[in-house]
């Protein structure tokens, strides 16, 4: 008998445990033990290096395959684990509403530095580039759709408008077409 795939839902900036709390019985519906990891990027009590290693060492203490859902930075952070990810246990990424590049008005440090890596990391993750979806929406205020299209890196376009909306509906009513985005790459 097969393990249950273990699902880490990584929040944005707001690290709002509780709200991605809410989707994860949806989750477990579609086969998966979901967990909610939150990064602390509004913390000043670690760097950011603390704050990857500490998501690294979460994950590296599941047992069974992993996939990993990260919303707007969380997404990155996620992608930053994927790349140090070196025993191949987390089969798929997938990202919503995610700044794969930096822009002065993002201003949180924190993110500004795991963009940092992430721009390291890519060029040296092309194995792993079919492991990754990006999802984004129609129009969004904080994360223009086209910083959420990586090159050489899949892509798909969630009919919603705003960030808050394009991530809430990612993981609750567009949450199947991510599950089936995650499932489909890991095989």
């Amino acid at each position: 008998m097969n393990a249950t795939p273990q699902l880490i839902l990584i929040p944005g900036l707001g690290d709002r445990k509780w709200l991605y709390q809410l989707a994860c019985p949806l989750w477990r519906v579609r086969g998966f033990r979901p967990h909610v990891f939150t990064f602390g990027w509004e913390s000043a009590a670690n760097d950011y290096y603390k704050k990857q290693k500490y998501l690294n060492d979460y994950i590296c203490n599941l047992n069974g395959d992993i996939y990993l859902i990260g919303a707007s930075a969380g997404g990155v952070a996620a992608l930053n684990a994927l790349a140090m990810d070196s025993s191949d246990r987390i089969k798929a990424v997938a990202t919503i509403a995610t700044p794969y590049v930096y822009r002065q008005r993002l201003k949180n440090q924190t993110l500004a530095r795991a963009i940092d890596e992430l721009a390291s990391n890519l060029p040296n993750m092309q194995t792993k580039f079919a492991r990754i979806t990006s999802f984004y929406g129609t129009r969004d205020q904080v994360v223009p759709p086209n910083d959420s299209q990586p090159t050489n890196i899949n892509y798909q376009q969630l009919p919603t408008f705003g960030h808050g909306l394009t991530i809430a509906a990612g993981l609750t009513v567009f949450g199947g077409r991510i599950a089936v985005s995650l499932t489909s790459m890991a095989q």
